[in-house]
């Protein structure tokens, strides 16, 4: 303690002295972090664009246009499926004539020929689809036939039917539901309101049931046959 002496000035109270360690740094300053800004909600529009799948060699569009080149080349023959008894008629007659059965009266009739070289469904006799309506058609009408002739001989496919033969609408879808349920394919029909006569005939043949072949005949030997 400093006690007070009479005409002295008071004893100036001592100060504490600090001296900083040599390893004491001063703290860092950390930088003043700025306010948040607010904004007002973001409003996003999603605009969907359908975009085409991409072209496939394998299964082209059918409404894109395609090469000419690269479509398949017309069959440059047709077939008339018929039967045993029935082509036995129609070597005799000396021409494919078109049918007259189920017509309408103001139809004309067409002689049916397929672009497919296998059996045509709806030449079977018999309503009975497949294999089974084929035996039964070849037992009773002595064997299944067909006879080739040029694609010229029957220049018209089923779209044509109506304008052609006169055939009407109602009968057209008729024919074709008969035709699907039976396993036959329209594409592959054509037809002809003419007579195709035998000098256009390229080859007749059997179908061989054991071996599912056609087999090729004489048309002379088949014409002299009982």
């Amino acid at each position: 303690m400093c006690p007070r002496r009479p005409g002295r000035l008071p004893c100036p109270r001592p100060t504490a002295s600090f001296s900083p360690s040599p390893f004491w740094r001063p703290p860092p300053v950390l930088p003043t972090t700025p306010p948040l800004r607010t904004h007002p909600p973001m409003k996003i529009t999603v605009h969907l664009i359908p975009i085409p799948p991409p072209h496939q060699p394998d299964s082209p569009d059918s409404s894109a246009p395609t090469d000419s080149s690269e479509q398949p080349p017309p069959a440059d023959h047709v077939f008339h499926y018929t039967t045993g008894l029935k082509l036995r008629q129609i070597i005799l007659s000396g021409h494919i004539k078109p049918s007259t059965a189920g017509i309408e009266p103001h139809e004309k009739p067409v002689a049916w020929f397929s672009t497919s070289d296998r059996w045509e469904p709806t030449a079977t006799k018999v309503p009975i689809p497949g294999m089974p309506g084929q035996l039964i058609t070849a037992q009773i009408q002595r064997g299944l036939a067909r006879i080739r002739v040029p694609a010229s001989c029957a220049p018209y496919g089923f779209e044509d039917l109506t304008r052609i033969a006169g055939t009407s609408h109602e009968i057209c879808r008729g024919l074709l539901l008969a035709g699907l349920e039976l396993g036959s394919d329209p594409t592959t029909w054509r037809f002809t309101p003419e007579l195709v006569p035998a000098s256009f005939f390229r080859e007749v043949a059997f179908l061989d049931f054991q071996t599912g072949t056609w087999l090729a005949v004489d048309l002379a030997e088949l014409a002299t046959r009982n």
